[in-house]
């Protein structure tokens, strides 16, 4: 399996986040907790907190193999830090959701560096300048 160490600091943050190349079993737990998300009530939320809720958090939940030294803000905003190897079932989406932008982005980068195939398909506009044409499959 391909792996990959993360790294983030800033003046509140040391983050050390190994991620890795997704198995079935991982491909699995990330379908899992993208039904959990998907329970929620969706209709409220912007479209860039969906993709955060329905595709990021379930990838990097899965495909996260250890994070060390990532603080825990409890609900009246207290922190503490989660025990030095996180069990990812700790970090709830709406922990997530409180996390640095930045620690976020070099998280998801690094998950789906190593899980191109769980990147979103985004539909292609009909028409647009400069597209090239995919020649017609057939499939016998």
């Amino acid at each position: 399996m391909r792996k990959d160490l993360v790294k983030y600091q800033d003046d509140d943050y040391n983050v050390e986040i190994e991620v890795g190349q997704a198995s079935i079993e991982m491909g699995i737990r990330r379908s899992e907790v993208w039904f959990d998300a998907r329970s929620g009530d969706l209709a409220e939320r912007q479209l860039l907190a969906r993709v955060a809720i329905l595709q990021t958090y379930p990838a990097i939940h899965a495909g996260t193999l250890s994070v060390k030294n990532l603080p825990k803000v409890s609900e009246d905003g207290e922190e503490t830090p989660y025990p030095e190897q996180l069990n990812m079932d700790e970090l709830t989406l709406e922990s997530y959701l409180t996390l640095p932008e930045a620690l976020g982005a070099i998280w998801k980068d690094a998950i789906f560096a190593l899980n191109p195939h769980w990147l979103p398909e985004m539909p292609k506009e009909e028409g647009a300048e400069g597209e090239v044409e995919e020649p017609n499959k057939e499939t016998s």
